[in-house]
């Protein structure tokens, strides 16, 4: 059962509090009475621990229930009346007198009566509270006697654990944890630990001391004590001033191993008295701790815990079969032992890899050999949660019952999410956020408590970290089952057409495909439901609009709405009778515009809108002042223009964007100066629409969440100075007043037109940013900031077009990783040396002759640089290289002399006449060359058994032929384009005999080529692409595409003068052939009376297709996505 004491004695009293400000005093002195007296009688509950428990006693369930559903009541009210109220002063209305005062005076009322109920059920239990003290079952002593034939599995976890507590170091002692949620087996992996023979030979003392709930320091010094002389002497009565120095004096110079089993959190003046007495031992002692949650290590100043997965599937078996098999296998057939082991792995299975679930389901079957019973019990969930329940829930009830109270009802919560959901952690705090679940004070946020809260819960292992996604978490089955047994009968998931409903139901999860049903049996049953959530299915979820209307009109306390992944296009205007609703996803939705009354949501926290089609936010959107988190997709960011009016009223905003800045009221920057909760990225532009002296007003520097800052003036087109726009002088003012706070990771500013950036930016002000973009600062000369930014790793220039010096501070250490110079015509001079660099891109820079020293680069591309001529190879700059792509910097005359790259592309570079030695090809994977060297030469230059895996020739000229292509084993692509005088392949015989595992082939615009080699071609081939070959008359012998037996793709693509297929046919194993533009070819290849149909008539995927082209040598070839698909995987 929830937990909702903290929040009715706190939060709610705070509520009434802020109800009590300034004219309203007076009118709400009896509410605050109600509340006053509330708070006691909670108080007073809490103390007793009635509403922290799930009290399976009827007797006390009923008034404890009921005394829930009147908290609820209650806090519905008063929010209620805070909504009332904020709607009254914002429209300047006095409360009294008229229709406000009586209202105000019925909610007065309500909370009076719902009060004086509290007290008749609080009363009503005092009865009881007797009776409730000492109900919870303390778990019981541990020790440290094991059956090894009990034991399976873990033998890598217990090894792993031994060597650390045999390891040698200079430690007087080390703690060594080991961490994981209850049933894992942590006190079995330790009990076979402790009595290994490598254990027992190394320590002088080996102590077990079972701590369970109550880390209670005498006691354990009492049991250290028993442990080590073997008697059972009574030391109880005995004061610490005797106790300690006996324990200290039996531990001193001994080298021991003590067991502290069943941790639970313990604060470190606990930890601290122990802590001493155990330095008194022998250097090299170890204390082996097991634990549920991670806390515990933490204050014992612990290694890294050490933490317990599910045991292995096949252990699980082995596990299993010891237990529910034993002293059975002699008296079964081969036949019912087969059908009891099939039976008995999906029911391990379901166990979910946790060692005391599979032992309770093997104890549960144990002595039964009834096949048919084996069955029942494997197909009914229920018999297995059941006995699960039996055995386990008590143990994970503990791990609950010791929660602070308040993550109780945040745990709970997570029951109306399936089982096996992936958990994202913001958005699980943005829920607990909307039920107002997290208790936060002003020194932090609601996200920073709700995040406290949620690394509690993981701590304790009732998260684990997902193995598939980062930052992603993940709840086992059995802690799920948990959660759903303590929030019954208020949460409900449902999973099919008949649900069981109340009125005392809060929170409903809709996991079924048809919602009609379900939600009009909500609308009747439970009117004061506060969660509804419709989780993604395979299909989209269809809710009537008449229903939605109707369940807006009802579902009035409503505090989270998730109607996501449904086909609802039209959001209703009664949206806005959900006063209270703070949490509201209409992701993936058809919704294509908001309902202007969406904006009387007064308390929205969060709204959601990925994955729709919407164009703009409603005119009155910032009426929604308590809104926290606004989730739109970055396409609308980008295609956004302009935002409604006001839009920094909403004060807590964390997500904005993008700010496009107007000229008209509520459209200026200083809408942005009390967003101060600002996080992630924000995109500020038309800058040329902001007055130097507005601009300080956006008081950037106080966001000191934000990360990503982009400023941006709308062009560099400016030259004609319209009427109230700035000049470059003023330009450099407003950048100026716009310092970003110190913690800004990322900054990027467009089109500025100052000759020089402001003193924040070469200062040293900004010692965290790591990314820094100039886009389209056209005057600026001189960049001299780098050594300034002391943690800068990236940096991205283009469109500079007056930049000629990129300089540092002498003395500077460089830390710069990755450097994209782009369209910077005049620049000439870079840094001389870039000595961890790893990237290096620089595209037209048409005044660069020279290259920075890089010793660390790893990737470098240079594009269209006419006068680039010199390497700077010093010291062998480039040896770490492993991508370089040249295209068209012409005056480049060779390639670096010591480099062994990976990837190799070299293009239009004409001086550059020889590929690289022969060195060079020792890792080379890729090598793309065009109009590098004589086609002769090229072929000739790859040397045999290089680690080639493909290659791509392009625009080789003087070329009519190949020579015999050398042994190329892990060559799996070949491509050959635009070599216009290329008639044959090969003229020697056995050409591709080297390409011995070449999957892809590909021949594109290579005008006289006139026929494949008479060898034919490469039996490994599984893809064949052959276009824009106008002289192609054949593709060979008869059988050069029969024989080739994996060949899955083809595509024979506008080669007009191929007239058949070859006279064997296509490969049989051909699934996919294209035939385009080979009007000829096509003809032969018609369904109807074809004389090549027979060919091809069993491929199952056929495009044949008879279009006339018309070539020219000039004529581009359009990238076919097979190739490129190939050319992608391969390469």
């Amino acid at each position: 059962m929830y937990d909702l004491v903290s929040i009715l004695s706190l939060l709610v009293y705070k509520k009434m509090r802020s109800l009590m400000d300034g004219e309203v005093v007076a009118s709400l002195e009896v509410m605050k009475d109600a509340s006053g007296k509330l708070s006691r009688a909670l108080i007073s509950l809490k103390a007793e621990g009635l509403l922290d428990e799930e009290e399976e006693d009827m007797e006390m369930a009923d008034p404890v229930g009921e005394l829930q559903d009147g908290a609820w009541d209650v806090e519905d009210a008063i929010d209620a009346v805070s909504t009332e109220l904020y709607r009254i002063i914002r429209n300047r209305k006095r409360l009294c007198p008229g229709k406000a005062f009586l209202r105000f005076n019925a909610f007065c009322h309500k909370i009076k009566d719902i009060t004086a109920r509290i007290d008749c059920l609080t009363q009503a239990t005092q009865t009881l509270r007797s009776e409730w003290a000492g109900r919870l079952k303390i778990p019981y002593l541990t020790g440290f006697v094991v059956s090894q034939d009990d034991v399976v599995g873990r033998e890598d976890d217990g090894r792993k654990i031994l060597d650390m507590l045999l390891a040698h170091d200079s430690d007087q002692f080390s703690v060594i944890p080991i961490v994981g949620m209850a049933g894992l087996g942590k006190t079995t992996l330790a009990q076979v630990i402790f009595n290994r023979y490598e254990a027992v030979q190394h320590f002088d003392l080996r102590i077990w001391v079972s701590v369970t709930v109550d880390f209670n320091y005498p006691r354990i010094l009492e049991d250290i004590i028993t442990s080590i002389t073997h008697t059972n002497g009574d030391l109880a009565g005995l004061s610490m001033s005797t106790i300690e120095p006996r324990a200290v004096g039996l531990l001193a110079g001994k080298r021991f191993l003590l067991v502290l089993d069943d941790v639970w959190p313990v604060n470190y003046f606990q930890w601290e008295p122990l802590e001493k007495v155990l330095r008194h031992g022998e250097r090299g002692s170890r204390v082996l701790v097991t634990s549920r949650t991670v806390k515990a290590s933490d204050i014992m100043g612990a290694l890294d815990p050490y933490r317990l997965g599910f045991l292995p599937n096949h252990d699980c078996w082995g596990l299993f079969r010891s237990i529910a098999f034993k002293g059975s296998n002699s008296k079964l057939s081969d036949r019912t032992m087969e059908d009891l082991e099939n039976i008995g792995m999906k029911i391990v299975a379901k166990c979910g890899g946790l060692p005391l679930a599979v032992k309770a389901m093997a104890g549960l079957l144990r002595g039964n050999t009834d096949v048919n019973k084996w069955q029942k019990i494997s197909n009914n969930d229920m018999m297995i949660c059941k006995a699960e329940k039996q055995n386990l829930l008590p143990a994970l009830r503990l791990s609950y019952h010791y929660l602070p109270s308040r993550i109780k009802q945040c745990f709970a919560y997570c029951s109306i999410f399936p089982k096996g959901h992936v958990f994202d952690k913001k958005e699980l705090i943005m829920l607990w956020m909307a039920e107002d679940f997290i208790q936060y004070t002003q020194l932090e946020s609601p996200e920073e408590t709700g995040s406290q809260y949620f690394d509690e819960l993981l701590m304790r292992s009732f998260f684990q970290a997902s193995d598939v996604e980062t930052d992603k978490y993940v709840m086992h089955d059995l802690i799920h089952e948990l959660a759903q047994l303590v929030s019954s009968p208020y949460s409900l998931q449902v999973k099919n057409s008949e649900c069981s409903i109340c009125h005392k139901t809060r929170h409903v999860s809709l996991l079924v495909k048809d919602v009609d049903q379900p939600i009009t049996q909500i609308v009747h049953k439970s009117k004061q439901l506060r969660t509804l959530v419709l989780f993604p299915s395979e299909h989209p979820k269809n809710i009537r609009n008449t229903l939605l209307d109707k369940t807006f009109q009802t579902l009035t306390h409503l505090r989270v709405l998730d109607l996501s992944s449904s086909t609802i296009s039209v959001l209703p205007e009664s949206i806005e009778k959900l006063q209270l609703l703070r949490y509201l996803d209409l992701s993936k939705t058809e919704i294509t515009r908001l309902p202007d009354s969406i904006c009387n949501l007064y308390n929205l926290q969060t709204l959601k809108l990925l994955e729709c089609f919407l164009s703009q936010l409603p005119k009155h959107f910032a009426k929604l002042i308590n809104l926290r988190h606004l989730e739109l997709d970055q396409s609308f960011w980008c295609a956004c223009t302009k935002l409604p009016p006001r839009m920094g009223s909403i004060t807590g905003l964390h997500n904005l964007h993008a700010f496009p800045i107007g000229c008209e009221k509520g459209y200026g920057i200083e809408e942005l100066k009390g967003m101060s909760y600002l996080t992630g990225t924000l995109h500020v532009s038309k800058l040329e629409n902001v007055a130097a002296a507005a601009a300080e007003e956006a008081k950037l520097e106080e966001k000191e969440s934000l990360k990503k800052l982009i400023l941006e003036w709308s062009s560099t087109d400016r030259d004609i100075v319209a009427v109230g726009s700035s000049s470059h002088d003023e330009e450099i003012m407003v950048l100026d007043h716009l310092r970003p706070n110190s913690n800004l990771i990322e900054l990027k500013i467009c089109n500025f037109r100052g000759t020089g950036f402001p003193l924040w930016m070469t200062d040293g002000w900004l010692q965290n940013l790591s990314t820094l973009s100039l886009n389209g600062c056209t005057n600026c000369k001189i960049l001299q900031m780098l050594g300034q930014l002391p943690c800068l790793q990236k940096l991205y220039l283009k469109g500079m077009q007056e930049l000629q010096e990129l300089t540092a501070q002498s003395g500077k250490e460089m830390c710069l990783e990755k450097l994209k110079i782009v369209n910077c015509p005049k620049l000439t001079k870079l840094l001389p040396s870039f000595p961890k660099l790893r990237k290096l891109k620089i595209k037209k820079c048409n005044s660069l002759e020279a290259l920075p020293v890089t010793k660390s680069l790893m990737s470098l591309v240079l594009v269209d640089n006419l006068v680039l001529q010199e390497w700077s190879e010093v010291d062998s700059s480039f040896s770490e290289v492993l991508e370089l792509k040249i295209d068209c910097c012409p005056r480049l005359q060779a390639l670096p002399q010591v480099f062994a790259p990976h990837k190799l592309e070299i293009n239009r570079c004409e001086l550059v006449t020889e590929l690289p030695n022969r060195e060079c090809f020792q890792n080379l994977q890729h090598l793309a060359v065009d109009q590098a060297c004589e086609g002769g030469k090229l072929v000739g230059a790859i040397p045999g058994n290089s680690p080639l895996c493909s290659l791509v020739i392009s625009n080789i000229s003087n070329a009519t032929s190949f020579p015999k292509w050398p042994y190329l084993p892990r060559l799996k692509a070949l491509h050959i384009r635009h070599c216009k005088d290329l008639t044959s392949l090969c003229e020697e015989p056995a050409a591709f005999q080297g390409l011995s595992f070449l999957k892809l082939l590909s021949i594109q615009g290579c005008l006289k080529l006139m026929t494949l080699p008479n060898d034919g071609l490469p039996k490994t081939l599984e893809c064949f692409t052959i276009s824009r070959c106008t002289s192609l008359k054949s593709l060979g012998p008869k059988d050069v595409l029969n024989s080739l037996t994996s060949l899955g793709d083809l595509y024979i693509e506008d080669c007009p003068k191929l007239s058949c297929l070859p006279e064997e046919g296509v490969s049989p194993s051909l699934q996919h052939l294209v035939i385009q533009g080979c009007p000829l070819l096509a003809e032969r290849c018609r369904r109807s009376g074809g004389k090549d149909w027979p060919k091809i008539m069993h491929v199952p995927d056929l495009e044949v297709e008879s279009t006339d082209v018309c070539l020219t040598p000039d004529s581009q070839p359009k990238p076919k996505p097979s190739s490129a698909h190939w050319f992608t995987h391969l390469s």
